[in-house]
């Protein structure tokens, strides 16, 4: 086996190993989307863990490291377009181009190394390890997504997106529970051993995948789309560098576009300070209060302000302690303002920019009788293609998870419409200023936007528990 490789080798060469394991897993995600990547990668990971194990024993800071490297590499590999941002920025700002590069992917392999110590005091020589490693994992993308306001970009589960029909389980279990059975399955593959229950483990994990696959594709074949009455949109779609935004030329190209009969959508803070003109008509704009400025979409004299800021870009954290260092000076720490809960009409579900893609944000927003989210975004901050990309496709999964169809009108982006089935309907020319004209198809019911977080809290509860009664099984046998 390649693994074995490693029995003469130092810690060094696991450490490089996992950075390259890193690296290679952001070949699953946008644009590159190869399949089954993931499987591969996180069933590799876990056996160089036990290789490591097998000649290092309890070796917290070797396990530590190896977790680090790992989420270093994957990280750095994917998520580098977010120093666009600063050039995009200008000014002083440039000369933290290598603190965006590298030490964001630092910080956010922090969560990998941290999951990794329990794995060491967990690790044993039984099958338990299978199911405790699929706990840890889940559990650390949960707490990447909630801690320090939290960034859920790039979770395990979106490496399926390249398959329509695998993720529409996330329509039972939501994206973690299916971050779950795509770590659960990888390792129960690679457990794969001459022993009997190893072997029972591989099927199981070969099993599920199969279903998951059935019932996405029957999942699809009994969709049938039909369309709500009345409810026609007009989906714009605008590539306009920042600095030329908020221009009269800007707001003149727009114009041309807006329909005087089907509700229009322009994307996150088109309309700048001053509203566009016209009915039936849902802008993004900046809104003034006072001192204070909003990031807010405005609905025929109805307002949202976004709750969720983005760190660095909408506010400054710690602006108090900067504003009385030298750091100052680079940094403009003039900050939005969140916003609170608005009178929003009850048939759309809000979400501005960074919001779609935190899986669930949408319960803060969704009313009873919720027909359609509404997804605008800039994301002319972050480049032409693997940022912009990575954010569609996000937010697509909130359509299958809410069964809800979603319209997306973004700014040197991703827009247009997607079904419930998360499949891109109709979609906006790209680099280019246009709008599609689309009927809003009707939405579907689904077990995860009753149930939501409960079923993943359920999920790690079951593999905890079966890994624990599997490890007191073994030691059982032992005696």
């Amino acid at each position: 086996m390649l693994l074995q490789l490693f029995k003469h080798q130092s810690k060094k060469y696991f450490y490089f190993s996992s950075f390259l394991l890193g690296v290679i897993l952001s070949l699953g995600f946008d644009p590159y989307n190869i399949p089954f990547i993931s499987l591969l990668v996180v069933g590799l990971l876990f056996k160089l863990n036990e290789q490591f194990f097998i000649k290092y024993n309890y070796s917290y800071q070797g396990f530590f490291l190896i977790g680090l490297t790992f989420g270093f590499g994957f990280f750095i590999s994917s998520t580098y377009w977010i120093s666009n941002a600063l050039i995009v920025y200008g000014g002083n700002t440039k000369f933290l181009l290598p603190f965006s590069i590298i030490l964001l992917p630092l910080v956010l392999g922090f969560f990998y190394g941290v999951m990794q110590l329990f794995n060491c005091f967990f690790w044993n020589n039984s099958n338990a390890k299978i199911f405790y490693f699929t706990v840890f994992w889940i559990i650390f993308e949960l707490l990447r997504s909630y801690l320090f306001t939290g960034l859920p970009w790039n979770l395990i589960c979106y490496s399926w997106s390249w398959s329509t029909n695998f993720i529409q389980v996330l329509s039972l279990i939501g994206p973690y529970g299916l971050g779950a059975m795509s770590v659960f399955c990888s390792c129960a593959i690679f457990s794969i051993k001459k022993k009997q229950s190893n072997i029972i483990i591989a099927v199981l994990g070969i099993m599920i995948l199969f279903l998951v696959n059935l019932y996405g594709s029957k999942r699809i074949e009994n969709y049938k789309e039909t369309y709500l009455d009345n409810f026609d949109v007009r989906i714009v779609g605008t590539y306009i560098n920042q600095d030329k935004k908020w221009s009269e030329s800007t707001r003149a190209i727009i114009n041309e576009m807006l329909s005087e009969n089907s509700l229009t959508i322009i994307p996150e803070t088109m309309a700048g300070l001053k509203l566009l003109k016209g009915k039936n008509l849902l802008q993004g704009y900046l809104r003034n209060e006072g001192t204070k400025y909003y990031n807010s979409i405005d609905y025929n004299g109805s307002t949202y302000d976004k709750k969720h800021l983005v760190p660095f870009g909408e506010y400054i954290p710690f602006s108090n302690f900067i504003n009385k260092t030298p750091l100052s000076k680079y940094f403009n720490t003039t900050s939005l303002s969140k916003g609170e809960a608005k009178n929003f009409p009850s048939n759309i579900v809000p979400l501005i920019c960074y919001e779609g893609i935190f899986p669930n944000f949408v319960k803060l927003n969704r009313k009873i009788g919720a027909k359609l989210l509404v997804n605008i975004t800039n994301d002319s901050w972050f480049g032409k293609k693997t940022g912009p990309k990575q954010h569609f496709t996000h937010v697509k999964f909130r359509a299958i998870e809410e069964g809800l169809p979603l319209i997306r009108s973004s700014n040197m982006g991703f827009s247009g419409l997607i079904n419930p089935l998360g499949s891109t309907v109709s979609q906006v020319e790209l680099e280019s200023n246009s709008y599609v004209d689309v009927k809003i198809p009707r939405g579907v019911n689904t077990f995860y936007s009753i149930y939501r977080y409960n079923i993943i809290y359920f999920l790690i509860a079951l593999f905890w528990i079966f890994g624990y009664f599997t490890q007191i099984l073994f030691n059982k046998s032992k005696v």
